[in-house]
């Protein structure tokens, strides 16, 4: 009897260290996740590369009506910024230019993610004063935003996360979403007395979303190879991010299955950086060389395609 009551206290010892260590290590997300978005840590997303038709048309309307600031330049590119140092941007004119197919894969839209709501009520007036069309305004449940084009048609998010203690879980790692209509009024309640002077230095590229050809496919790159986490997915799209945030890479196969990559030279996307800490930067190329994926590195940089065609940088963290 003795031994049984010693056997039953270590179990029951045994149940409460582990719980503690599942609580604590769901502690440390949740604080990773405040620390990640409030500007304190490196963004997931890099900075991304567009190729345009007009490009001083292209930097006009990135810097007088998105608010980029304008960071380098040559005759065929300038790099954009928000803080004056870090490339968040890249315009690149090409001469031959086609225009990229609708039904293609490539850019949904790249998301533009602001420290705050009083920033993404202040870029919405920007454009209502400035007469720009806008393609929609949503509450996403984490995020509420604000879609539109570019010139040359490339989508665009603007937007500002919820405090992440506010995310509703699904209880299987992710996060419920939705498309509720934007309260612009009440969003337009957070501006006091400040006017619109451009992105401020805390925004980033928050995150990509990309039209795919196959669900599944996208799942065994992103996830199997390059080992991001899946927070939300069905049947037609597929969320994925490090760090606990809501994604940092949406895929979605709303326009069809079987999509071709456009042609290289097709306005739109040319490639997107995605920043790895050196054990995901090691894991990730070799689970590239094990399955055969031809790929391109350069000091410390790996270049890839996804297999709808995408093209990545993964750069290490700083």
């Amino acid at each position: 009897m003795k031994n049984m009551r010693l056997i039953a206290l270590v179990i029951i010892l045994a149940i409460g260290v582990a719980l503690f260590i599942f609580l604590n290590k769901d502690g440390d997300k949740e604080n990773l996740i405040m620390k990640s978005y409030t500007g304190e840590m490196e963004p997931r997303i890099g900075y991304v590369e567009l190729q345009v038709s007009d490009l001083d048309q292209s930097v006009t309307f990135y810097k007088e009506l998105i608010g980029f600031q304008e960071l380098e330049r040559d005759d065929k590119t300038v790099t954009l910024t928000t803080d004056g140092t870090v490339p968040q941007l890249l315009l690149r004119e090409e001469e031959s230019f086609v225009e990229r197919p609708f039904r293609s894969t490539g850019l949904y839209h790249f998301a533009i993610l602001v420290p705050t709501r009083e920033d993404l009520a202040l870029s919405l007036v920007r454009l209502a004063e400035a007469g720009y069309q806008i393609q929609g305004a949503s509450d996403h449940q984490y995020s509420e935003a604000v879609y539109l084009a570019d010139p040359d048609n490339n989508g665009i998010e603007i937007y500002v996360d919820r405090e992440p203690d506010q995310w509703e879980r699904d209880g299987k790692g992710g996060y419920i979403g939705g498309t509720a209509p934007l309260d612009i009024e009440n969003l337009f309640g957070e501006i006091k007395e400040n006017t619109w002077d451009g992105l401020p230095s805390g925004t980033r590229i928050g995150h990509m979303h990309l039209q795919v050809s196959d669900i599944e496919e996208s799942e065994k790159f992103y996830v199997d190879i390059l080992g991001l986490d899946i927070v939300a997915k069905d049947n037609h799209m597929l969320f994925v991010s490090k760090d606990a945030y809501h994604h940092h890479i949406g895929m979605n196969i709303w326009s069809g299955k079987g999509l071709p990559a456009p042609p290289e030279n097709a306005l739109g996307l040319k490639y997107f950086t995605l920043h790895f800490t050196e054990e995901e930067y090691f894991s990730a190329k070799e689970n590239l060389d094990k399955l055969g994926y031809n790929y391109r590195e350069d000091n410390l940089e790996i270049s890839v395609q996804d297999p709808s065609g995408n093209n990545i940088k993964i750069v290490l963290k700083d």
